[in-house]
C-alpha cells in the first residue's frame, strides 16, 4: 500500500506542475496576443500620422515649386533669375533636410512605439518564466 501512496502523492504532483505549467503557458499566450494586437494598433497610428506628414510637406513643396515658378515670371533680367534661383534653392534645401530630419525621427518614434508592447511582453514573459 505504500507504495501506491507514493505512486498516487507523485501522479498528483505531476498534474499539479502541468496544470500550473499549462497556466504560465495560457497566460503568457494572452499576454502576448494583446501585446501584439497594442503594437498593431500603434503601427496603424504611426502609419497615419507618418503619411499625413508626408502629405503636409509634399503640399508644402508644391506651394513652394509654384511660388519659385510666379517669381520667375516676373524676372526682368537674367540677373533677376540667377538670385531667384540661388535664393530658392537654398530655401528649398533648408526646407529638405529640415523635412529629412523630421520624417526620420518620426520613423523611430513610429518604430519604437510600434515594437514597444511586444518588447514588453516578452520581457514580461522572461521574467515570469524564471
Amino acid at each position: 500500500m505504500r507504495g501506491h501512496d507514493q505512486s498516487r502523492k507523485f501522479a498528483d504532483k505531476s498534474v499539479a506542475i502541468a496544470n500550473e505549467t499549462l497556466e504560465k503557458g495560457k497566460a503568457a499566450l494572452e499576454q502576448s496576443t494583446q501585446a501584439i494586437e497594442q503594437s498593431y494598433s500603434a503601427m496603424v497610428g504611426g502609419m497615419r500620422d507618418y503619411n499625413l506628414t508626408m502629405m503636409d510637406k509634399a503640399q508644402a513643396n508644391t506651394v513652394g515649386v509654384f511660388e519659385f515658378a510666379r517669381r520667375l515670371s516676373t524676372a526682368k533680367s537674367s540677373s533677376d533669375l540667377a538670385e531667384l534661383w540661388t535664393a530658392h534653392s537654398k530655401k528649398q534645401t533648408a526646407m529638405l533636410t529640415e523635412q529629412i530630419n523630421e520624417l526620420a525621427a518620426l520613423g523611430q518614434k513610429f518604430a519604437a512605439e510600434s515594437a514597444a508592447p511586444i518588447t514588453r511582453s516578452f520581457s514580461q514573459v522572461f521574467k515570469n518564466a524564471s
